[in-house]
């Protein structure tokens, strides 16, 4: 069953050969697509990202995912342009551009394909990677499961001290912990990992690669792009409680407003993680809340629940490309 579900998928990719173009834009006028990226990157660079983070899309790939949109009459917009009421009208469709997490590589790189292309974009800017001496915890986690010696320093002092961890090893265990562990244990237990295997100055010098510094933020000041905050720390919903959901909402908010002199007001969930009130809580320190739910933005969408369509990896071939950027998902 699972196999004829996935021919099915794959037959729908005919729908989008030359010539069906009109249609799909036609579907689209009147609402705005927002595409959401997480790293635009060269493939191996940094390979313990490639292995348990979102595969990074080349620029050149950028590039030519966004020109095809252009030529095809797609008007670009930031989320500061829905505030201002700037919608397009029913004979045009929208996108917005946007990165999560506010990888250096997404200012250096990413932007520098927008602005070749005079498109305006979003980064959704974790702040505790700004300026940061170390990796963040979720990092921290992909780099020692990417070292071999001290996956096993991991492993071992993760079945010890959480037994729910003692069933998964390799990649399984790294999900476990990410994804399932409250994150404050995780935190300790790789703290712990660091210590016993030396690697503080490795990991200092991963921070200084990945992060951006305070500058890379500030040099988008008065230009066409936006700043929103994805949380301080880039802790899932589901591994904190709401008083430290709050903390994160409340802290990246404030440090934002700090290094660039006004306030965030878009704010884009980690990991997607979030449950009922988040929301509402959410609302009173930002004017928006972004999603990941793979559907447009209409003109009726309320402004706490504004949802993106994320990139799905590399592709196979140019018709996956189209079906993609005209409906968002695949």
């Amino acid at each position: 069953m699972a196999l004829l579900k996935r021919v099915a998928n794959r037959g729908l990719d005919l729908l989008f050969v030359p010539g069906t173009g009109p249609l799909w834009r036609q579907r689209l006028k009147g609402q705005i697509l927002c595409l959401l990226y997480h790293r635009v990157d060269t493939p191996g660079r940094i390979p313990f990202l490639d292995r348990y983070g979102v595969p990074p899309i080349p620029p050149q790939e950028l590039k030519e995912e966004l020109a095809f949109l252009l030529a095809r009459g797609a008007e670009f917009l930031t989320f500061a342009d829905l505030r201002r009421g700037h919608f397009p009208g029913p004979d045009r469709f929208g996108v917005i551009v946007c990165f999560d997490d506010g990888l250096r590589c997404n200012y250096t790189t990413g932007l520098e394909v927008l602005d070749a292309l005079q498109i305006p974009g979003v980064i959704f800017q974790s702040s505790a990677l700004v300026g940061a001496t170390t990796l963040i915890w979720e990092h921290t986690l992909y780099a020692h499961s990417f070292n071999p010696q001290h996956a096993a320093v991991l492993q071992d002092l993760a079945h010890r001290r959480l037994p729910s961890s003692r069933s998964y090893v390799g990649d399984a265990l790294v999900a476990h912990l990410r994804d399932e562990q409250p994150v404050g244990e995780v935190e300790a237990l790789l703290a712990e990992v660091s210590e016993l295997t030396h690697s503080a100055m490795e990991l200092e010098e991963l921070a200084q690669t990945l992060y951006p510094t305070a500058d890379h933020l500030r040099s988008l000041q008065g230009g066409p792009h936006e700043i929103g905050s994805h949380g301080h720390h880039h802790y899932p919903r589901s591994g904190i409680d709401e008083q430290t959901f709050r903390s994160e909402l409340i802290r990246s908010r404030d440090d934002l407003e700090a290094i660039l002199g006004e306030r965030p007001l878009a704010y884009s969930y980690p990991f997607n993680s979030h449950g009922p009130g988040d929301a509402a809580i959410c609302q009173e320190h930002y004017d928006q809340v972004a999603t990941v739910d793979a559907r447009p933005i209409t003109p009726s969408t309320p402004f706490h629940e504004l949802p993106r369509c994320t990139w799905p990896g590399p592709l196979r071939h140019s018709l996956q490309r189209r079906r993609w950027l005209l409906t968002g998902h695949l």
